[in-house]
């Protein structure tokens, strides 16, 4: 053998080494092949765990991005915190307060904030539907009316200790009278009268601190609950139109997703295909981001106000709450353990059990192999076979179809 034939045996042995590793081939014709009865291996579970979670992931992001596509409504000033009721509606609906302080990457109106002193008020950024209502004036007099309440608890404060070292020194002069002390080196006169103009400044300052706590204030913060409740009507139903077009977006990017792997799912579940279970995950996938957009939807739209309704309904009787959440303890046993015992059922249901008896050449009702049997179990006595009635022939009596000549029941 030349040296071009030895070199060309080696690499035909080669190519046939690398082909036999790389490809498998499967004799379709061999007994007991069949594609559908294929099981999935542990490595086909794991990767479709990991498609689930990573398609989930990312069908999660690009919802969270649409929320950005459609024109939202402006947000509200951090000043209307205090002055807000919001409702179950509004849980994890908008965030609708804005700290520029805080937040310096704030992309709005940050150039407002410039060379403010630590201990100044933050202004109030006041968006179009606050400007409407003529909050920002009504909010001006109601900081103005709180930075004077705080300069008059101050100057209450300071007051407070300017009487207590009055009448510290009162004390002395009177202690150094009684002990007849020369040179004394506190004037009662004079003391006594500083007390009480003291004391009369402080009951001003008292005066002046209940009014404005109990009135000026008071009204003004009424007026402003007042006005943002009347703002809220407006600012919901914008943002009720904002959500619903976030809705049809969202639903046309999920819904044709959802639609062709749930038929493709139906479809390969009618031929018991092994690849059912790829269109299973993506089933999942399409429903939990299905089921994402119509809880947010619907939350909004009714479903909010009819929990928010009935918590505060079972709020006033202590005892229908603990009922209530009895009734949950045994609602979730009746799910879960329903779901487990109807799944348990299907699976152990004495037909099917039969048949995989049946498969595995086992007596259906005892289990003893059926190479001792004819038409009666030797071990039970049970039936296992009865006349065809188109063909005569001996059929199994737990198949639906003659394995003659292939009549059904």
């Amino acid at each position: 053998m030349g040296f071009e034939d030895w070199n060309l045996e080696f690499l035909c042995n080669m190519f046939l080494f690398f082909r036999s590793k790389t490809k498998e081939e499967v004799n379709t014709t061999s007994p007991g092949y069949e594609e559908q009865e294929q099981k999935t291996p542990k490595a086909g579970y794991i990767l479709l765990f990991f498609m689930f979670v990573t398609a989930l992931f990312f069908g999660w992001r690009a919802l969270d991005d649409l929320r950005d596509v459609p024109s939202r409504p402006e947000s509200l000033s951090h000043c209307a915190q205090e002055f807000l009721t919001t409702k179950w509606e509004d849980i994890g609906r908008y965030q609708y307060l804005n700290y520029p302080v805080y937040e310096l990457a704030y992309p709005t109106k940050e150039s407002r904030l410039v060379d403010f002193k630590p201990q100044a008020e933050p202004p109030c950024i006041y968006s179009v539907y606050e400007t409407r209502y003529d909050i920002p004036v009504r909010m001006e007099r109601h900081r103005s009316y709180n930075r004077e309440l705080q300069d008059v608890e101050i100057k209450l404060g300071r007051m407070d200790t300017d009487i207590a070292e009055l009448d510290r020194a009162y004390d002395m002069a009177l202690q150094e009278k009684m002990a007849n002390v020369g040179g004394r080196i506190y004037s009662i006169t004079e003391l006594y009268q500083k007390k009480e103009d003291a004391k009369l400044q402080r009951s001003e300052f008292e005066t002046r601190r209940d009014e404005l706590r109990n009135n000026l204030l008071k009204d003004v913060d009424e007026n402003l609950r007042m006005k943002y409740r009347e703002l809220m009507l407006e600012y919901r139903v914008a943002w009720r139109w904002y959500e619903f077009k976030l809705f049809l977006l969202e639903m046309i990017f999920v819904f044709p997703f959802f639609w062709f792997v749930f038929r493709m799912y139906k479809r390969l579940l009618a031929k018991n295909s092994p690849y059912t279970i790829i269109f299973t995950a993506l089933v999942a996938v399409a429903s939990v981001l299905t089921l994402r957009i119509l809880i947010i939807w619907f939350w909004s739209l009714f479903l909010a106000r009819i929990i928010q309704t009935l918590w505060n309904f079972i709020q006033n009787f202590a005892l229908l709450k603990s009922l209530v959440f009895f009734g949950g303890m045994f609602l979730v046993i009746t799910i879960f353990g329903g779901s487990v015992y109807w799944l348990q059922k299907r699976i152990f249901e004495p037909k099917r059990v039969a048949l995989r008896r049946m498969r595995q050449k086992q007596c259906p009702n005892c289990q003893t192999s059926l190479d001792l049997a004819e038409s009666f179990c030797p071990n039970c006595g049970r039936k296992l076979k009865e006349k065809c009635s188109i063909c005569n022939n001996e059929r199994w009596l737990d198949f639906s179809t003659c394995g003659y000549c292939g009549s059904k029941k």
